[in-house]
């Protein structure tokens, strides 16, 4: 899409524009970096918060910046993708941890404990787009990563908290018998690295 100033010469018809004065923006950079947030906030189940770009000298966009909020059992999830013209992706992940929504403590608009991590991918949003679901996946699994790293450190807070027998076992039914494993040691064949 260009945008064309228009100009008049000294005898009342328009000049031709000039190359300088011709504004040219890339939309599909932009498309691509929206879909992408969109597909993420759908995937996780919500809607993306605020979606916008910067445009410092008039002729592209210097850094588009996408935002999606996630709120439950406590935790405020803030995942924030940065983009930018022949820079790699940016995903800054900040995880709050209220105490009052998990009966911890009375009721306050103060957060307990907090966390962040920063993830840069090297690609171009255009080539992450085809596998969003699977980046969503991975969203989520840093997120759930978060949500058990913002307690630590509040093992006191914790330990005088009181939930019944019957919350325990809903929860664990709701997890399907995913929450605890059998502990098998590392032998050199299955290793991470290789």
């Amino acid at each position: 899409m260009t945008l064309n100033e228009d100009r008049i010469n000294p005898n009342g018809q328009k000049a031709a524009p000039s190359p300088i004065s011709a504004k040219t923006i890339d939309l599909q950079g932009v498309a691509a970096f929206v879909g992408l947030v969109e597909l993420i906030a759908q995937e996780l189940g919500t809607t993306p918060g605020r979606i916008q770009g910067l445009l410092p000298n008039g002729t592209s966009f210097e850094e588009l910046v996408g935002e999606i909020t996630l709120m439950s059992q406590g935790f405020e999830r803030t995942i924030t993708l940065f983009a930018k013209p022949g820079a790699p992706l940016k995903m800054f992940f900040r995880n709050k941890w209220r105490g009052s929504q998990v009966g911890l403590e009375a009721d306050s608009d103060s957060y307990i404990s907090g966390i962040e991590a920063h993830i840069f991918l090297d690609a171009a949003v255009e080539t992450i787009v085809p596998q969003g679901r699977a980046l969503a996946r991975h969203v989520e699994d840093i997120c759930a990563l978060l949500d058990r790293m913002v307690t630590l450190g509040q093992s006191g807070r914790l330990s005088s908290m009181s939930i019944s027998h019957a919350e325990i076992e809903a929860f664990e039914q709701s997890q399907a018998g995913s929450l605890v494993t059998n502990y098998a040691p590392r032998t050199g064949q299955d290793s991470l690295f290789e």
